[in-house]
């Protein structure tokens, strides 16, 4: 029994790494051990390419693919505000979004989604680059979306979070 905490943290690590975590560290004694997996993981199951298509749709301002992809009842937390379904979104910030990404390069440095059962999870970081009202624009951003999966076998949007 005397090994069983460090069995513990060896099993849960292991379950995150396979979970699709992109690193994680490791540390006994004063050592510290990188275990590195790629930064694209599950982007081209069902549910990556409904998040592929959701970006798609924004940055070339379909709002139709748009609506598709989110659930009516999907909440949005941006910048410290909450748009609690697709009806509030598309009347407040939808459009705002879509000419925001029109004019920038979107570069994805990581992407992973996950899936359990009807739950998928999709974490993201971007670079965006460009040109906004005249504006320069150089920033970093994080997403996260948790999807589920439908009665009819789709994939939709429940939850977005940016960052």
């Amino acid at each position: 029994m005397k090994n069983r905490p460090i069995t513990i943290l060896l099993t849960g690590a292991m379950l995150l790494i396979s979970a699709g975590y992109s690193s994680l560290s490791l540390a006994h004694g004063d050592e510290t051990h990188v275990v590195e997996k790629t930064q694209f993981i599950g982007i081209d199951s069902a549910a990556g390419k409904v998040v592929k298509q959701f970006h798609n749709a924004l940055k070339t301002g379909n709002e139709a693919l748009v609506r598709q992809s989110l659930a009516e009842n999907v909440q949005i937390y941006e910048g410290g505000k909450v748009d609690r379904s697709l009806a509030e979104y598309a009347s407040h910030h939808l459009h705002a979004d879509m000419a925001y990404l029109k004019g920038l390069t979107i570069t994805l440095t990581e992407h992973q989604v996950a899936i359990t059962g009807d739950i998928a999870i999709s974490t993201a970081i971007s670079h965006a680059q460009g040109e906004y009202k005249s504006k320069s624009v150089d920033s970093i951003s994080m997403e996260t979306l948790v999807l589920t999966k439908q009665v009819d076998g789709t994939w939709k949007i429940i939850h977005v979070h940016w960052s």
